[in-house]
């Protein structure tokens, strides 16, 4: 049975195709949904210390882009209707492919459901893309809805 659903989202329209499919599972099965957005561009603190980044200016730019981030995820929640769903809201930073992975593990999801456009640059068939690394790698079953560009 499935009673906790993971709907990563990178803010993007193809993300909201996944939440709305999440959406729908959700209401057929009375489960909750973590929505997960994962910034790569968040840095450690060795990191910020290296660049000689103020690390107040940007304490203050990440905690402006989680709060934005976290209202924009709520949104999509209500012109989906989807108010009465027990809704997480997680911002991370990583790499979304490998973060992805561990939340879901961390978090005992028993579905991921995720958006794909497919391979769309050199490094994609290289190295693969993200959904193909949480589908192999990942904890528990992943639906993914297909985006066509």
């Amino acid at each position: 049975m499935i009673s906790h659903i993971m709907c990563p989202t990178d803010l993007k329209e193809r993300s909201y195709l996944a939440l709305k499919k999440a959406v729908q599972i959700a209401h057929q099965f009375n489960a909750r949904i973590t929505m997960l957005n994962v910034h790569g561009e968040f840095m450690h603190k060795h990191e910020r210390e290296m660049f000689r980044v103020s690390v107040d200016k940007l304490k203050e730019k990440y905690r402006q882009v989680a709060i934005e981030s976290k209202e924009e995820m709520k949104a999509v929640i209500h012109e989906l209707h989807a108010d009465d769903i027990e809704i997480t809201y997680l911002l991370r930073k990583g790499t979304p492919a490998d973060t992805i992975i561990d939340v879901a593990a961390e978090e005992s999801v028993d579905l991921i459901v995720i958006c794909t456009d497919g391979r769309d640059n050199l490094k994609d068939f290289v190295k693969g893309t993200i959904t193909e690394k949480v589908i192999n790698q990942g904890p528990c079953p992943v639906l993914v809805i297909p985006h066509k560009k």
